[in-house]
Formats: C-alpha cells, sequence, structure tokens
C-alpha cells in the first residue's frame, strides 16, 4: 500500500507551472495518490491557482504568477496533508464504453491473440473483464492511458505506427489499454472499435470520462454499432453511466 504520509517533490517549471512529483512509476497505487492531490487543491481553493493536470506520478499546477508568487504558492501546497481515507475517497466514476472487437473494427486482435498463444474470443473476454483506471489524458484531447492490462494481453506498440487510426478504435500497448477519441495516427494494436462518441469539444465537459474515472469495456454486435446513433447513445448512458 501506498502511504498517505510520503512527502512529494515540489519542482517549478516555467514561470507559471509547478510540478508535484510522486513516486516515479506507474501505478494504480501512486496514481491514486496524485487525484487525491487534485481533490485537495480544489477543495482549498488557492488563489491564483488557474488549473490542475494529472499525469501518471505526478500533478502540474498552472497558476497566475501576478496573483501567486512560486514560493506562496509552494508553501500553500505545503500545507496539504492526504489521509488514508482522503485516498479511498479519490476514486472516480466508472464509465461503461461499448465496442466490436475483431473483424475491420479490430484489425489486430488475431495477431494479438497468436502473439499471446491464446484465441481471439479469450482476448476479447480477458480485455472486458476488468475496468481499467484512467491514469490520465493526454497525446491528443481526451485520450486515455488506461491500466492496468492483463498480462497475458500485453505487447510492445507496433514497430510501424499507423498514418489513420479510426476515432473510436481500441488499442493496446504494453500493459495498458486506450481509446482514440478522434481519428489521427497511431501506434498501438486496434482490437476493436465503439461507436460512442467519448470526445466532443462543445460540450461541456467536452468528455464522457475525465483521470481519475475507470473504463469498463462492454462487448457489442455490429449491427448495433452500425446502427448507433445519438438516441442509441442516450439509452446507453441511460442503462449504463447514470
Amino acid at each position: 500500500m501506498v502511504s498517505s504520509t510520503l512527502v512529494p517533490q515540489y519542482l517549478p517549471l516555467g514561470e507559471q507551472v509547478l510540478i508535484i512529483q510522486f513516486e516515479p512509476v506507474i501505478s494504480t497505487l501512486v496514481n491514486r495518490r496524485v487525484h487525491a492531490w487534485a481533490d485537495k487543491i480544489k477543495e482549498a481553493n488557492i488563489l491564483g491557482v488557474k488549473q490542475w493536470m494529472p499525469a501518471f506520478s505526478s500533478l502540474s499546477v498552472c497558476y497566475d504568477p501576478v496573483r501567486i508568487s512560486y514560493s506562496q504558492l509552494l508553501n500553500a501546497l505545503q500545507q496539504i496533508h492526504l489521509s488514508d481515507a482522503d485516498l479511498a475517497n479519490s476514486k472516480g466514476r466508472t464509465v461503461h464504453i461499448p465496442v466490436v472487437y475483431g473483424d475491420s473494427y479490430g484489425p489486430d486482435l488475431d495477431y494479438v491473440a497468436a502473439e499471446n498463444n491464446i484465441r481471439a474470443n479469450e482476448v476479447v473476454q480477458i480485455h472486458s473483464s476488468s475496468a481499467y483506471l484512467i491514469y490520465m489524458l493526454g497525446f491528443i484531447a481526451s485520450f486515455p492511458y488506461c491500466g492496468d492490462l492483463d498480462s497475458r494481453l500485453a505487447l510492445p506498440r507496433r514497430t510501424s505506427p499507423r498514418v489513420k487510426v479510426e476515432k473510436g478504435s481500441i488499442g493496446i500497448a504494453n500493459r495498458q489499454t486506450c481509446i482514440y477519441p478522434i481519428t489521427s495516427p497511431g501506434g498501438w494494436h486496434l482490437i476493436g472499435r465503439t461507436p460512442m462518441d467519448t470526445f466532443d469539444p462543445y460540450k461541456t465537459p467536452p468528455s464522457c470520462f475525465a483521470a481519475g474515472d475507470s473504463i469498463k469495456f462492454e462487448a457489442i454486435t455490429s449491427a448495433e454499432a452500425e446502427g448507433w446513433n445519438e438516441h442509441k447513445q442516450r439509452e446507453w448512458n441511460e442503462q449504463w453511466n447514470l
């Protein structure tokens, strides 16, 4: 268990960002500390703090140096203390995402199965049986880095990235899984695709999930995906995500 009493490092990044650095490892327990700290900063409502961005094992705090100096912000942050209860309460919501696995939706499914000496249906069963923590959003808007993927599915990223990965594609690489929120280049192995819109820049908030939430993938048929529309998405959210 990661102790709530471990003291992080505080590092400047330019003139408007302070980084709170925790243990430099990819760990769900360390990431819980990151999000618990984010919750505490929100509660503290520190004058001059504009926003904060969680990563795997750090938290970037953006501030207005006209309203608060680095030393003043550092002093305010050093007054924050986490309890074990804070860590326990830092868990976000679970967002259920519909996925069509394999065929044109997941062109790498058979490859992933063959490389791991299992059947394609086992890849689907393993991948859809767990909820994955969203460590952080990055790379492109609302791209979730999720883990930890079952070791039976772990593979390095593709040696040759694709120039175009379809919006909604579900990828895996190493011990992580992801969703491509928009069409973009990408180097993860694609095992499925969701018809669900996970990112809309015109909505508030624009993403249907946040860092600190969890994602649970639910297998659906290609027929269900082909008939997907706003009504279907609303029905899905009413059933799974309220």
